[in-house]
C-alpha cells in the first residue's frame, strides 16, 4: 500500500494534469482561453474587429429610473473589487464641472480615488494632493509650481486656465503610483478626467474579454515621442480615459532593489523628472514611461474617443462600434446621458448609432446660430451658387450626393459635411455675420436604413486607426 504522502503527491500530479488541459480564466461569468488573448495583441496594426458576444453586468431594467437616488441601485458595484477607478481633477477647475462628474458618471463608484493638486473633500470622497510628495527639485528651472503654491493658499482666482493646465502634466506619474499604492490587488485601473464620460456597461463588457495578467495599456492613440526618423511611439490621450492592467501597472512602478532589499532606483515620478519638465503633457510622458518599460499602447479608437458627444461625426467609423468613452462632455449631457443609459435596454452594447436617439439627430432640419460644419466639412468652389444664401446652401447640399448636413455663414460661405453631426450653438459676438445649420433628413434616413448594425464591432487594437 502506498504511503499517504505518496498518495497525496499522485493526487496533486493528477490535478495539475487535468487543470492544465482545461485551463480557463474566469472573469465574472466569462470564461475563455488565455492563449487567444496573447495572439490578439501581437498585431497592433490590425484594423479589423472582434465578433465578441458580450453580456451586460447590469440587470435588465424593469421600470424607468426617474429618481437620481435610484441611479446606483442597478450598478454592478461587485465588479469594483477588481476594477479601480481613478478620477484626475484640478483645484482650479470649475466646481460645477467636477460636481457634475461626481454626481453622474462616477456617482456609483464608492471606492473612487480622486487625485488633484490640493487636498480636500468632495461628496464624501477624500481628494489626494499627489503633488505634495514631489521633491523640491521639481521646482527648479520652472515657474509652474507658483500656481500650486497659490492653490495651497486658497488664491484660486490667481490661477488661470493655462497655469492649471501646465501644472496638470506633473500629476500623471504620481497618479498611477498612488493608485497602485492604494489598491495593489486590482486587476484593472481605469483613469478618467472631469469632462470624460464613461459608458460603464461597455467598459465592463470590454474588460471581460481581456486578461489582466497581460501587460495592457488601452486608450485612444496619439503620436508621442519619436523612436527614429520613421517611427513614433504612441500614448493614450488622457481626456478620453485610459486603462492599465495589473501586469502593466506592476511593470511601470517596479523598482530595482539591491542585495539587502533597498531600492536602487528612485520612484517613477523622479525617474522621469526632467522629461516631465520639458514636455507639455503628462499623458505623453506616461505613455513613454510605459514604452520604455516594455508596455506598448493598444489603440482602441473610436471606442475611446476624444470627440465630445455633440461633435461626433457619425459615419461608418462612428456607427456600429461600441462607445466606451467621450471627452469634453457638456455638463447637461453628463447627467442626461447617465439617466438615459439607465433607462435603455442593455441587451446589446451601446453603439454610436444608438446615440442618435439621445441626440434626436435626424429629426430637425434647421438651427439658427448653430455650427455643425467645423469638423470634416468642405467648401465648393467660390463660384458655386451654394454660397449665395442659406437657401442656396441648403439646395446645394440636397443636390450633392455626399452632403448630409451643412453650415452657412451670412458673409457668403457654405460648408458641406459628409457626416451626421449635431454641432453646437455658436454666435460671433457683436459681428453681423450669423451662422445657420441644416440637415438633409431624407438622405440621413436613407443612410441609416442602409447601415443597420447586425452586431457590435469591437475594434481590434491599432495605432493606424487614429483620431
Amino acid at each position: 500500500m502506498p504511503s499517504r504522502r505518496v498518495t497525496n503527491i499522485l493526487a496533486l500530479l493528477l490535478f495539475l494534469v487535468v487543470a492544465t488541459s482545461v485551463f480557463k480564466i474566469e472573469l465574472g461569468s466569462s470564461s475563455f482561453d488565455p492563449s487567444s488573448l496573447y495572439h490578439h495583441h501581437t498585431n497592433n496594426d490590425d484594423p479589423g474587429v472582434w465578433d465578441w458576444e458580450t453580456t451586460s453586468r447590469f440587470p435588465r431594467v424593469q421600470n424607468p429610473i426617474l429618481d437620481d437616488d435610484q441611479l446606483c441601485d442597478a450598478f454592478p458595484s461587485y465588479l469594483l473589487s477588481r476594477i479601480q477607478v481613478v478620477l484626475k481633477i484640478g483645484a482650479s477647475e470649475p466646481a460645477d464641472r467636477i460636481d457634475a462628474q461626481i454626481s453622474s458618471v462616477t456617482r456609483c463608484i464608492p471606492n473612487l480615488i480622486i487625485v488633484s493638486d490640493r487636498e480636500s473633500q468632495i461628496h464624501d470622497h477624500h481628494v489626494h494632493d499627489i503633488l505634495a510628495a514631489l521633491p523640491e527639485s521639481f521646482r527648479a528651472n520652472t515657474s509652474d509650481f507658483d500656481a500650486y503654491d497659490a492653490l495651497q493658499r486658497g488664491d484660486d482666482r490667481f490661477v488661470a486656465g493655462p497655469q492649471g493646465w501646465r501644472l496638470d502634466r506633473f500629476k500623471f506619474l504620481p497618479m498611477v503610483e498612488r493608485a497602485h499604492e492604494i489598491n495593489p490587488t486590482a486587476d484593472w485601473f481605469v483613469f478618467l478626467e472631469s469632462d470624460t464620460y464613461m459608458v460603464w456597461d461597455n467598459m465592463f463588457r470590454f474588460l471581460d474579454q481581456l486578461d489582466p495578467r497581460v501587460p495592457l495599456y488601452l486608450g485612444s492613440p496619439s503620436p508621442g515621442r519619436r523612436l527614429n526618423e520613421e517611427e513614433v511611439s504612441y500614448f493614450a490621450y488622457g481626456g478620453s480615459g485610459f486603462v492599465l492592467s495589473t501586469a502593466a501597472m506592476k511593470k511601470l512602478v517596479l523598482r530595482e532593489v539591491g542585495l539587502h532589499g533597498e531600492y536602487t532606483q528612485p520612484p517613477l515620478s523622479q525617474q522621469y523628472e526632467d522629461l516631465v519638465k520639458a514636455d507639455c503633457c503628462g499623458d505623453s510622458i506616461l505613455g513613454w514611461a510605459l514604452h520604455e518599460k516594455g508596455v506598448k499602447l493598444s489603440g482602441y479608437w473610436p471606442m475611446f474617443n476624444p470627440h465630445p458627444l455633440h461633435g461626433i461625426p457619425f459615419d461608418e467609423a462612428h456607427w456600429c462600434q461600441p462607445v466606451i468613452s467621450l471627452h469634453k462632455t457638456l455638463l447637461s449631457d453628463m447627467t442626461g446621458l447617465t439617466r438615459w443609459e439607465n433607462q435603455r435596454d442593455r441587451t446589446r452594447p451601446l453603439l454610436y448609432a444608438d446615440l442618435l436617439e439621445y441626440l434626436k439627430l435626424g429629426t430637425v432640419d434647421y438651427m439658427p446660430d448653430w455650427d455643425n460644419g467645423d469638423w470634416g466639412g468642405w467648401q465648393e468652389p467660390p463660384e458655386s451658387p451654394a454660397h449665395g444664401s442659406f437657401d442656396a446652401c441648403e439646395t446645394g447640399c440636397h443636390d450633392h450626393p455626399e452632403c448630409l448636413s451643412f453650415t452657412y455663414d451670412s458673409s457668403g460661405h457654405c460648408v458641406f459635411v459628409r457626416t451626421m453631426r449635431l454641432g453646437a450653438k455658436k454666435t460671433l459676438g457683436d459681428s453681423t455675420v450669423r451662422l445657420s445649420s441644416g440637415w438633409d433628413l431624407d438622405k440621413i434616413q436613407r443612410w441609416r436604413a442602409s447601415h443597420r448594425c447586425e452586431k457590435a464591432q469591437w475594434v481590434k487594437p491599432s495605432t493606424k486607426r487614429i483620431f
